[in-house]
C-alpha cells in the first residue's frame, strides 16, 4: 500500500512540475514577443484600438491610441508552449482543442483588423462571425465523438444527487455544445473592456479547468467525485498551463494603465477554449458556476439590447454591466477588483459542488 501511495506521489508530483514549467515557459515567449512588438508598434503608432464613442468620457480618453493584437502573443505563446510539452501519443483532445483556439483566434483577427483598418469599432459582421463559429463547433463536435464514444452519447451531466445525466437527443445536445462554446467565447468577448478585467477571471477558470481534468481523466478521483470519466484528457492540463502563462505575461502589460489590449483575437480564443475544455470534461454545468462572471456581462447585453428594442427604455447606464459602474462613478481599478473578487467567488462555489 505504501508503496503505490509513494508511486501514485511520484507520478502527480511529476507531472504538476511540468505543468508549472511549460506555465513559465509560455509566460515568457508571451511577455517577450509582446515587449518587441510593443517596441515596434510605439515608434510606428500603428496597430492602435478604435474607442467606443459612447463610452465614459475618462475612459476615452485613457483607452485611445492604445496598441491592439496582443491576444496573437497569447496564441503563439500557448500553441507552442503546449506542442513542446505534450506527449503526442497521449493527446488526443489537445488537437481539437487547438483547431477551435486557432480558428476563433483567425476570426477575432480579422475582426480586430476590420476596426483597426477602417478606424471604427463595428469590425466582423456579428452574424456571419457567429455562423462561422457555430460551424466550427459543429465539426468539432463530431471530432470529439471520434475519440471517445462518451461525447456521442447526447446527455448533460448534473452535478446533483451524487450526479445524474439527462438524455436530450443529439440535435438538443448539439444546440446545447454550440451555446456552451460560443457563448463563452463572446461573452469572454464582451468582458474584455476594462484594464486587466478578463485576464485575471479567465486564469481563474483555467486553474479550476485543469483541476476538473485531473479528477474527471483519473477513474479513481472521477468515481470518488461522480463525475464522468474521460480517459486521455490528463494531457489537457498543459494547455492549461500554457494558456494561464500566456495571460499571465500579457497582464503584466495590460494591467492599468494598459500599453496593450488584447483585442477580439485573444478573448475569443480564450473563451471558446474554456466552453470547449468544459465540454470535453462533461461539466458543463459546474463550468457555468465557475464562468458567471462572464455569463452576467454577457446577460446585461442582452437585456440592454432587449429593453430598448421592445421599451425603448435601458435597464443599464451603459452594457457591458461592468461600463454600468463606470457611469455611476467607479473608478476602473475599483470595478476590475471586485470583479476579479467575484470571479475567484463563483471559482470557489463550483469546485466545492464538486469537492463537497
Amino acid at each position: 500500500m505504501l508503496n503505490n501511495f509513494t508511486f501514485f506521489q511520484n507520478i502527480t508530483s511529476h507531472f504538476w512540475l511540468k505543468f508549472t514549467i511549460c506555465l513559465v515557459f509560455s509566460y515568457i515567449l508571451s511577455s517577450l514577443s509582446i515587449k518587441i512588438f510593443l517596441k515596434i508598434v510605439n515608434n510606428k503608432s500603428i496597430c492602435r484600438q478604435p474607442i467606443r464613442k459612447d463610452g465614459p468620457q475618462t475612459h476615452i480618453i485613457a483607452k485611445k491610441n492604445t496598441p491592439t493584437f496582443g491576444g496573437i502573443f497569447i496564441v503563439l505563446a500557448t500553441i507552442i508552449a503546449t506542442l513542446f510539452f505534450i506527449e503526442c501519443r497521449k493527446s488526443f483532445y489537445i488537437w481539437p482543442v487547438i483547431l477551435v483556439f486557432t480558428t476563433f483566434a483567425v476570426i477575432g483577427f480579422i475582426d480586430d483588423f476590420l476596426k483597426v483598418f477602417y478606424k471604427n469599432s463595428k469590425g466582423f459582421r456579428g452574424s456571419i462571425k457567429l455562423i462561422i463559429q457555430f460551424l466550427i463547433i459543429g465539426a468539432t463536435y463530431v471530432w470529439l465523438g471520434q475519440i471517445d464514444a462518451i461525447h456521442n452519447n447526447a446527455r448533460v451531466f448534473l452535478p446533483i444527487r451524487n450526479g445524474i445525466s439527462i438524455g436530450v437527443g443529439v440535435f438538443i445536445y448539439i444546440i446545447f455544445v454550440n451555446f456552451v462554446i460560443v457563448g463563452t467565447a463572446n461573452a469572454v468577448n464582451l468582458t474584455d473592456g476594462l484594464d486587466g478585467l478578463v485576464s485575471m477571471p479567465a486564469i481563474i477558470n483555467l486553474i479550476c479547468l485543469a483541476l476538473l481534468i485531473y479528477f474527471a481523466s483519473n477513474h479513481n478521483f472521477a468515481v470518488q467525485f461522480h463525475i464522468p470519466y474521460i480517459k486521455n484528457a490528463a494531457e489537457l492540463r498543459l494547455f492549461c498551463a500554457a494558456l494561464i502563462g500566456a495571460i499571465l505575461g500579457f497582464l503584466q502589460f495590460n494591467y492599468k494603465p494598459a500599453r496593450i489590449f488584447m483585442g477580439d483575437v485573444g478573448s475569443l480564443a480564450i473563451g471558446s477554449v474554456l466552453g470547449l475544455i468544459a465540454v470535453i470534461i462533461k461539466q458543463e454545468f459546474i463550468f457555468f458556476i465557475i464562468s458567471l462572471l462572464f455569463a452576467i456581462e454577457a446577460c446585461s447585453v442582452i437585456l440592454q439590447v432587449g429593453s430598448y428594442k421592445l421599451r425603448k427604455k435601458r435597464i443599464f447606464l451603459m452594457a457591458p454591466i461592468h461600463h454600468h459602474f463606470e457611469k455611476m462613478g467607479w473608478v476602473e481599478n475599483k470595478v476590475v477588483k471586485i470583479f476579479w473578487l467575484f470571479s475567484l467567488v463563483c471559482a470557489v462555489c463550483g469546485m466545492l459542488v464538486v469537492i463537497l
